[in-house]
């Protein structure tokens, strides 16, 4: 079998047995690389800044993957949450929980933060019912925007829990927190129930939002008429988490599939399995820490924590993958760190259009290669592109006779050759480069020569626009250059200034022995 991809599709070429011909079958789209949109090179000159750089980010597919879970996991006589179903929280480390008797300690407000801070972490958030004698709530990693308790008028001890989540990416997440009236005989109330949630929905819960609803609901047949009405709004359709052994009931005795986890279709279809160490649960998992192996990959649970007594259910664990285009991240580097360190590239845009700034360091020259790198978890693509910083280019000077009464040509090899190179900024047997007028400052104009320093620079700023009067000196100053360019031994290099007042407009250098 033969495979190769053409405009975007895959072919597969299958010989039959036997035969000397084959077929080609047509197969599925195959996926568009990731890219980093062409950047071109760039050429500034010393002090110069390229940038901000426009490029694009194309088919990159990040995504945040939220694991969900239902937990009725309190214990002991008080249905409250004790070490064991603690510790099962800890141990499967949940970003959203639909948690059902919400009672810790004294439940004041003090008890609830310290028992999320300890289970799950301080930058967790939470909503707990006011009322009732086991509430229901919401945990999650990211922040609750808005919540509160709908109201179920057939029972009074708690009513349907939800909060709207700002998760990752352009949507929010809406999650429903609920705990349908137990009992085999109660089916016609979990029915009423259900109709009471798919109202609420409908009237508070935004089409284009995922929607997640889980928890205990007490269920003694898949096909129960509660699931068929909840099915008008959210999936409720097999495959279903299991455990390891394959069993998807959640009570106590595993008998019974009591406890869910069901999204609207959107969010459904954005399931990913379900990941605890090594191990990998296609369509989610039911925890029992009586079967559950290595249980060292959920620590700190213990083997008994889902037996001891007073244990409600099973915890239920789905795990769902949404795009998230905040989490694209972009890199850039320097191939000469020198020149441009990697502090010196500075990325901005967001999502696919994003910006690139290169500022080199001060009076360097050359070329640094850099190279932008975006990645969204899964995939990289990079592009390069050539930062050459060049000396500033002359522009409108005049320059003197290095030598007065001698050209260049009549310089004989006695040493004043080497003199007059190096006056010019050049060495032995290279040529000489004329002076540089930097016409970037909007203060001064300034011309950089390089001199041996036995030499005497005699200096002048021109007042006037003809040049073949006198040059006056007047507020022309020398410096020594901050330049680091390199120059020959015996030599320094310096700037002369004038400012940009009056009418000077011209700078002169004569280089004398």
């Amino acid at each position: 079998m033969y495979t190769f991809s053409a405009l975007g599709r895959q072919w597969i070429f299958v010989r039959a047995a036997g035969l000397g011909l084959g077929i080609w079958l047509l197969g599925g789209l195959v996926a568009d690389a990731a890219t980093v949109s062409d950047i071109t090179d760039r050429a500034i000159v010393v002090g110069g800044t390229t940038g901000p750089i426009n490029f694009t980010l194309s088919n990159f597919d990040p995504k945040q993957t939220i694991r969900t879970v239902a937990a009725n996991i309190t214990s002991g006589n008080g249905q409250a949450y004790e070490a064991p179903g603690t510790r099962i929280l800890q141990g499967l480390q949940p970003d959203v929980v639909m948690i059902q008797e919400f009672n810790v300690n004294s439940n004041n407000s003090t008890d609830l933060r310290n028992w999320v801070n300890s289970t799950f972490g301080s930058e967790f958030s939470y909503f707990r019912e006011n009322s009732g004698a086991i509430p229901n709530g919401v945990i999650s990693r990211w922040p609750i925007v808005s919540s509160g308790s709908w109201d179920d008028t057939t029972i009074s001890d708690r009513g349907f829990a939800w909060a709207r989540i700002d998760i990752p990416g352009d949507k929010n997440l809406w999650v429903v927190s609920v705990h349908l009236k137990a009992s085999s005989g109660e089916a016609s109330q979990r029915q009423s129930q259900a109709q009471q949630l798919v109202t609420y929905i409908r009237a508070n819960v935004p089409a284009d939002d995922y929607l997640l609803l889980g928890g205990d609901f007490n269920t003694y047949s898949t096909s129960e008429s509660c699931l068929t009405t909840l099915s008008a709004l959210l999936t409720t359709a097999a495959p279903y988490p299991v455990d390891q052994a394959g069993d998807a009931d959640t009570n106590a005795s595993r008998g019974e599939h009591y406890d869910w986890v069901i999204a609207e279709s959107e969010l459904d279809g954005l399931e990913t399995p379900v990941k605890i160490g090594t191990l990998s649960f296609a369509n989610g998992l039911v925890f029992d820490s009586r079967g559950f192996s290595p249980l060292s990959s959920v620590s700190p649970v213990l083997s008994t924590d889902s037996g001891v007594t007073g244990m409600q259910h099973m915890a239920v664990v789905r795990a769902f993958a949404v795009p998230a285009l905040e989490l694209l991240t972009v890199t850039a580097s320097s191939s000469n760190p020198s020149l441009v360190p990697n502090a010196n590239i500075v990325v901005g845009g967001s999502g696919v259009s994003r910006t690139v700034t290169v500022t080199p360091v001060a009076n360097q020259t050359g070329t640094a290669t850099i190279t932008v790198t975006g990645g969204d978890g899964f995939s990289t693509a990079s592009d390069t592109f050539a930062v050459t910083v060049n000396p500033v280019t002359p522009v409108g000077s005049t320059f003197a006779g290095a030598y007065p009464g001698k050209s260049m040509t009549d310089i004989a090899p006695n040493g004043l050759s080497y003199l007059a190179n190096y006056g010019f900024g050049g060495s032995e047997g290279v040529a000489p480069t004329l002076p540089m007028m930097d016409s970037s400052d909007p203060i001064k104009l300034k011309l950089i020569v390089v001199a041996r320093t036995d030499d005497l620079i005699v200096l002048g700023g021109e007042t006037s626009t003809d040049l073949a009067s006198g040059w006056s000196t007047s507020g022309v100053a020398v410096d020594p250059s901050t330049d680091a360019s390199p120059v020959p031994a015996n030599t320094a290099r310096k700037v002369i200034s004038v400012d940009r007042s009056g009418s000077k407009r011209f700078l002169r250098a004569t280089i004398t022995r």
